[in-house]
């Protein structure tokens, strides 16, 4: 199971509260520690629909209590009246109405909750900070429970450190399109200053488009891209019909860069009230209507800016789980700068096949040996294909948040520098992370199954 925490004891606008950005579900409102001056003080954020409560199931007890006896006094037959003495008949006891028990909603059921109304069960779980941070490879280990905790603040450090190095942006947007959230460039710029040694596109065009609009899509992106190289023409010849599959009607998202290395970003947008909004979970809401999957787009821009050609050259070129798997843990904890709980909840949900009590036939037993296996380089090439969706995203972020526990956010664009001037993986690896990687590989397989086997 998940562990969390439960929102007790009563809040209170003004009052004080700790740590900074943590959320609470109260009486139909949302408070958020905030910072007021230099204290750290309650503030409701907003209204909030009901959602189910969730009840602590009853312990047994070594010595049962007693059932109260209800003593009932039956309603005569026919029969029994005619004998009955005196005129009326005795007046029956009434049966006590039954109790109504609310079942307690299960772990899984709150981490596979669709939300009402943008609400989610898994918004009122809170995260206990931990106490105990790994500093190093010879702890990280022991101290495995700290990893998500120090990997976010590190992020949340850079980002009120630094300012944006984000360039120019063009939006271009479908007819018929209603963009989920407003601030488009607020994602782009939080992971702009979470690497702020790290080379940015000098200027961006993001085509914003729901499935009613991929055709305007994929005409005004090759209009605009027609006097592109030929490669790049092929490479991107089916770039907006990849990410909008006919048999779901809804787009996704991808991004690259041109010849000339400026950012381009495919995204897709889900109409409100669409069967693929219906069907979302807390994570997929939060890519598709909070902003999260701008920052994983963007983010990959910056990857590709980093390694320019090398980015066709496989062995120049860092494997899949570590492109795929930095983008999916950015994505979160940008967004939630000012909130560890924040982060926690998506990744909660994000993870929800890989967790040993997930209730599905598609669920994933990220085992030590399944982990060691797919981080292997003997074959990294094929991991892609071989090893399930869930593996090669949600698992692969867990990697990525022990790297940037370990040497922080700016570690991640410094193994693709050093993989830029020729640099093998392996040999990037041990020059950033001081540990050759197939010493760190069973440690890393050892933390992340256990985080799942044990609801982490």
């Amino acid at each position: 199971m998940v562990s969390i925490l439960p929102a007790n004891g009563a809040v209170k606008a003004g009052a004080s509260c700790s740590p900074l950005g943590k959320k609470v579900i109260q009486s139909g409102s949302e408070f958020r520690c905030v910072k007021s001056g230099k204290k750290l003080v309650w503030k409701e954020f907003r209204k909030v629909a009901p959602v189910p409560t969730i009840s602590p199931t009853p312990k047994s007890s070594s010595t049962p209590s007693p059932s109260p006896t209800i003593t009932v006094t039956p309603t005569p037959s026919p029969s029994e009246s005619a004998t009955t003495t005196g005129s009326s008949s005795p007046t029956p006891t009434p049966l006590p109405s039954p109790t109504q028990i609310t079942k307690p909603i299960t772990t899984p059921e709150i981490l596979w909750s669709r939300g009402t109304n943008g609400v989610f069960p898994i918004e009122q779980q809170v995260w206990e900070i931990p106490t105990v941070i790994p500093a190093s490879w010879q702890d990280v280990y022991e101290k495995r429970i700290g990893i998500p905790y120090q990997a976010w603040l590190a992020v949340s450090r850079n980002i009120s450190a630094n300012s944006s190095k984000l360039g120019k942006v063009e939006i271009l947007t479908g007819p018929n399109t209603v963009p989920n959230f407003s601030n488009i460039k607020l994602p782009m710029e939080l992971v702009s200053r979470a690497f702020p040694t790290a080379k940015n596109v000098t200027s961006l065009r993001i085509f914003v488009f729901n499935f009613k609009d991929s055709m305007w899509a994929d005409e005004t992106f090759k209009r605009l891209y027609t006097d592109e190289t030929t490669s790049f023409k092929n490479r991107y010849s089916n770039a907006v019909s990849d990410v909008c599959p006919k048999d779901r009607q809804v787009c996704y998202a991808q991004a690259f860069v041109d010849s000339k290395y400026e950012g381009i970003i495919l995204q897709g947008m889900t109409d409100i009230g669409s069967r693929e909004q219906l069907n979302q979970t807390y994570s997929d809401y939060a890519r598709s209507f909070l902003g999260i999957n701008i920052a994983h787009e963007y983010f990959h821009t910056v990857q590709r800016v980093i390694l320019g050609d090398r980015w066709t050259q496989r062995i120049y070129t860092p494997p899949s789980w570590f492109i795929e798997g930095s983008a999916v843990f950015i994505e979160g904890a940008v967004l939630n700068l000012e909130s560890f709980n924040g982060l926690m909840r998506f990744r909660a949900v994000d993870s929800k096949v890989l967790y040993t009590d997930c209730p599905y036939e598609y669920c994933v037993k990220a085992s030590y040996e399944r982990v060691l296996d797919f981080l292997s380089m003997s074959h990294s090439e094929r991991n892609w294909e071989n090893f399930p969706y869930a593996m090669k995203y949600e698992m692969s972020a867990r990697t990525v948040e022990i790297l940037v526990a370990l040497k922080g956010p700016e570690s991640l664009i410094a193994l693709m520098e050093n993989m830029a001037t020729g640099k093998t993986f392996e040999q990037a690896f041990e020059f950033v992370y001081g540990i050759s990687y197939e010493t760190a590989k069973p440690i890393i397989a050892s933390i992340v199954a256990d985080q799942f086997a044990n609801g982490r």
